[in-house]
């Protein structure tokens, strides 16, 4: 367990490695006594040194971003480096200062981030209540702005520290669920880190196959990311599980590369680390005073760096190295640790209280959390109540509105249908009428006036025959029969005009062609269905066509005039088309003629079109549907 509790320890650092400190602090003081472009030159070099590191983000400044948002995203690299180094107590002076800023900027994914900065700073110097409220608050902001990214690598902190304090199921739980989110989110950097972490989880426990296939996996992506601190990481780990498999030259060429790395990056907790696992290797090779050196090596660093956990884990370690030969010492090793154990024990007592402490804050807050919910959820559904009640007051007091306007519509729709049913009933009464006294003044004409002037002609040839007249007498005579002869004629047109023999007897076609063919100036033409159609309609075409003719013989001077029918089976049109001088649209509206044919074909509910413009000529075409 004493192991196990190192282990996890030890890896528990910013996804980072630390640089030379007297490096950066050489760049921090210039960065500080600079300004203008050179002080961005410098944010950028210190924010680009950490990201090469490992410890940090990538970020890179220019001109347009604010002071305050580049000296606090400096503050978060240094306070990197600070941890790197062991300097926590700079490193939450940093951090705080920068979420500062970021919290006056409103930069809320940068206040995430700063948080779990913080939270892992709080764990490291075992303020354990700070840590988890840290902890809690950044994951918390991260899921709200849905910065996945940052939630899953805050969970994946708070797991090292479940595993740190022997949580060990509820830490390696969190682990693979940071794993599943870092892979939805193919984040390798956090991949990697969580599949090593879940095979040195496994080693301890004996599952060497587990172990293995996890560490080699997150090798693999460490080569692949090529970030020393990763490398260091990985060749570390498996070098590790080689000496667990007995294979310990691969073991010792791994672990040995790993030392070079930390060595190179003076990274202090790794390099100790290293030197530990390599006195583990050799012990395991029962090489003693090798193991003896590295262990002692590696104690001199962790005394630097003041690293309790693996100053006990060392002491121990020296114990059972010497305890057979040199037990005297070896006793001197076991006091030691006993004594760092005790510290760590009550400092585990201390952290339980904590741990009690925050429990029973955190029911009390969920208690009060749960009232002030019950009461919010029982406002918002009163609220939703009185809306849905007054919704529905006005929803039927619109809808009653509705109804009455369309009512109201129906019944003048109503009326106004009325009122064109009327019109068209008594527009068809005129023209019946019209049709009748027509049909009677035609047969009068005829039957009449006609007979007379025949029975009259008659009488005068009789008359010729039996009397004796003189030249001049005959001539006379010869005129007055000649007049007589153009009254019968021109009785007999106007009565064909006013009701022509051949509509009656023979149909449309026939009749309109008769009265096409009287006039030389006119052509017409008929396409379609030649049968018979409702006497009244036929009328009321050849009406319309004759008035069209006569209107435009009469006003548009025309040469030439096309008459056209087309009949089917459902409608019938005709149109009657000019060349002579058309009219504008006002001279259309006061025309007696016109007025009369829409009259008539409205009582069909015809449609009439009329294409006219002065100087161009006059097109007439009217639909009828039967």
């Amino acid at each position: 367990m004493r192991i196990v509790a190192f282990l996890f320890f030890a890896w528990f650092l910013p996804c980072g490695l630390s640089v030379y400190a007297q490096d950066i602090d050489s760049l921090w003081i210039l960065y500080s006594n600079s300004g203008g472009n050179e002080q961005i030159r410098l944010a950028n070099e210190i924010c680009g040194l950490a990201y090469r590191r490992g410890i940090s983000e990538n970020v890179v400044f220019s001109v347009n971003d604010s002071p305050q948002k580049i000296h606090a995203r400096v503050l978060f690299s240094m306070s990197a480096f600070a941890y790197a180094n062991g300097n926590y107590q700079k490193a939450l002076d940093d951090i705080t200062e920068g979420l500062n800023i970021h919290e006056q900027l409103n930069d809320t994914p940068m206040v995430a981030h700063d948080l779990r900065r913080i939270a892992e700073i709080y764990a490291r110097i075992n303020q354990i209540e700070n840590a988890i409220s840290s902890f809690e608050t950044s994951i918390a902001v991260s899921s709200a702005i849905g910065d996945m990214e940052n939630e899953a690598k805050t969970l994946y902190s708070l797991g090292l520290f479940y595993l740190r304090k022997n949580r060990h199921k509820t830490g390696i739980q969190t682990i693979e669920n940071v794993l599943s989110i870092a892979r939805k989110i193919d984040n390798r950097e956090l991949i990697a880190n969580s599949l090593g972490t879940k095979g040195e989880y496994h080693l301890q426990y004996g599952d060497v196959e587990v172990a293995l296939e996890a560490i080699t996996q997150s090798l693999e992506i460490c080569r692949e990311i090529g970030t020393p601190t990763f490398l260091d990481k990985g060749l570390s780990r498996m070098g590790m599980v080689q000496m667990k498999t007995g294979e310990y030259d691969k073991a010792e060429n791994n672990m040995l590369e790993a030392l070079e790395i930390s060595k190179q990056l003076e990274d202090k907790t790794a390099f100790a680390f290293n030197l530990m696992s390599l006195g583990d290797l050799k012990v395991a090779q029962n090489l003693r005073d090798e193991a003896d050196r590295y262990y002692s090596q590696s104690v001199e660093r962790c005394l630097e760096l003041q690293n309790t956990n693996l100053l006990s884990v060392l002491y121990y370690k020296l114990y059972e190295l010497h305890r057979t030969e040199e037990p005297v010492l070896s006793l001197e090793w076991l006091e030691k640790s006993i004594e760092i154990d005790d510290s760590l024990y009550y400092q585990g007592i201390n952290d339980e209280i904590s741990n009690f402490q925050i429990k029973y804050e955190t029911e009390k807050k969920e208690i009060q959390i749960a009232t002030l919910e019950r009461e919010k959820q029982l406002f918002i559904w009163l609220g939703i109540a009185g809306a849905g009640v007054l919704l529905l007051a006005l929803g039927l007091l619109f809808y009653r509105h509705l109804f009455n306007i369309q009512k109201r519509k129906l019944a003048e729709n109503k009326i106004k249908q009325l009122e064109q049913e009327k019109q068209l009933v008594a527009t068809q009464a005129v023209l019946d009428g019209e049709v009748g006294e027509r049909t009677r003044l035609a047969r009068d004409l005829h039957d009449g006036l006609g007979s007379m002037l025949t029975g009259t002609k008659m009488h005068f040839l009789e008359m010729k025959r039996d009397a004796k007249l003189e030249d001049p007498d005959v001539e006379r005579f010869d005129k007055a029969m000649g007049l007589l002869d153009r009254s019968v004629e021109e009785m007999r047109r106007v009565a064909h005009h006013l009701m022509p023999d051949s509509l009656s007897r023979f149909g449309l076609k026939p009749s309109v062609s008769d009265f096409c063919s009287t006039l030389p100036s006119v052509e017409f033409v008929y396409y379609g269905d030649e049968s018979r159609l409702e006497p009244k309609l036929e009328v009321m075409i050849y009406r319309c066509i004759y008035e069209l003719v006569n209107n435009a013989l009469r006003h548009s001077g025309a040469n030439n005039i096309i008459v056209q029918i087309m009949q089917e089976t459902d409608r019938i049109a005709f149109t009657v088309q000019d060349d002579g001088c058309g009219f504008a649209p006002p001279a259309e509206s006061k025309g007696v003629g016109l007025q009369n044919i829409r009259t008539r074909v409205a009582s069909y509910n015809g449609i009439i079109n009329i294409d006219s413009s002065e100087g161009k000529g006059t097109e007439i075409n009217v639909e009828l549907q039967f």
